[in-house]
């Protein structure tokens, strides 16, 4: 895995986005030498996603089925859905159909 400052990412981004898609490698970014982020692939990206969907899934299908109450807006913001925009989008169909 490669390691690069972050003004070497700044100063070369386009390269490293280029060796990135073509090496599927992430790529460590520091600031002051120390760690601060990983630049990955998108497909490598959409596999956590996926990943993580389907922990927070089992997490609330467990909780049910031992009977336990999942609040909603525990669940949507477990699955990275922030409650207070489905309530507005809830809202804004609610009106349309009126």
């Amino acid at each position: 895995m490669a390691t690069i400052s972050l003004r070497e990412f700044r100063d070369g981004a386009g390269r490293i986005l280029e060796s990135l898609e073509r090496n599927q490698e992430p790529v460590i970014i520091t600031k002051y030498e120390r760690p601060v982020a990983v630049l990955i692939g998108i497909e490598e990206w959409e596999e956590l996603e996926a990943f993580r969907d389907r922990k927070d899934s089992e997490a609330i299908a467990r909780s049910r089925a031992d009977g336990e109450f999942v609040p909603l807006a525990a669940a949507l913001e477990s699955l990275g859905v922030d409650p207070e925009e489905v309530q507005a989008l809830l809202a804004d169909r609610g009106r349309a159909a009126a």
